[in-house]
């Protein structure tokens, strides 16, 4: 009898460990975002990743490069999220999920200059976001690839208040926004730029901006390429961009 009990107290343990073994199994994986979505004044509803700190003090939009989307700012958008600031990654108007407007579907690859230009709303559209979520102007920062730097670069000079911008890869003119028209002289002590030599535009579109503005930073690799792959050819990149934030980023 007591052999029975203490086999039936075995089954019983085994039962109970398998059960709560194929809970936390099952259990559906949380997203290390919310998706949440937004209109322009021209009538684009923007798609983005809010990756939310609850302690953050500062948020920043994250801005891709063509043909990428948000999602190629997952990894460094939760490494910011990790150490301490809440982010925004958007889709850029005709790409990714942000292809509803009132005047029908978008795709960024029919897009003429003029059209690619009017992109600067939905940087608009994604500030006025994080200030509804309490991240005024001047606690908001910029990370921008290629086109999406071009873009930071004129929503930073358009908006004095914004703390400061990373540029990956700009180029002088990339589809019509052009560098040299959104000039101020605001803009030196804010701004970090990256480019490769290997990338022969956007290294000269880094050295022109560090003529116009000595102050800034830049960060300049032999190889590499374009863009925010840069990051994962270069590691420690991430931590050379964080402490420059940290150093920008101050009440």
């Amino acid at each position: 009898m007591k052999r029975f009990f203490l086999i039936f107290i075995t089954l019983v343990l085994l039962f109970i460990s398998y059960f709560l073994f194929y809970l936390l199994k099952s259990k559906p994986k949380m997203e290390a975002f919310n998706k949440v979505s937004f209109t322009t004044k021209d009538g684009i509803t923007i798609v983005g990743n809010y990756y939310q700190n609850k302690d953050a003090k500062f948020a920043g939009i994250l801005i891709h490069q063509r043909p990428l989307t948000k999602e190629s700012f997952d990894n460094f958008a939760k490494f910011l999220t990790k150490e301490g600031y809440s982010v925004l990654a958007i889709d850029l108007r005709g790409h990714g999920e942000s292809v509803n407007s009132v005047k029908g579907k978008l795709d960024y690859e029919k897009f003429q200059e003029e059209e690619e230009k009017m992109s600067i709303n939905d940087l608009t559209a994604a500030s006025l976001f994080l200030e509804k979520n309490g991240y005024p102007k001047n606690k908001q920062f910029l990370v921008g690839s290629s086109i999406g730097a071009n873009l930071s670069f004129q929503f930073l000079s358009e908006n004095q208040d914004v703390k400061a911008a990373v540029l990956f890869s700009p180029g002088l003119n990339y589809r019509g926004v052009i560098l040299e028209n959104f000039k101020k002289d605001f803009l030196g002590d804010k701004i970090l730029t990256i480019a490769s030599k290997d990338d022969p535009s956007s290294y000269l579109a880094l050295t022109k901006i560090k003529e116009w503005y000595p102050s800034s930073t830049v960060f300049e690799f032999q190889t590499g390429g374009h863009g925010i792959g840069l990051l994962n050819i270069y590691p420690d990149l991430k931590n050379q961009i964080l402490n420059w934030l940290r150093e920008k980023l101050v009440i």
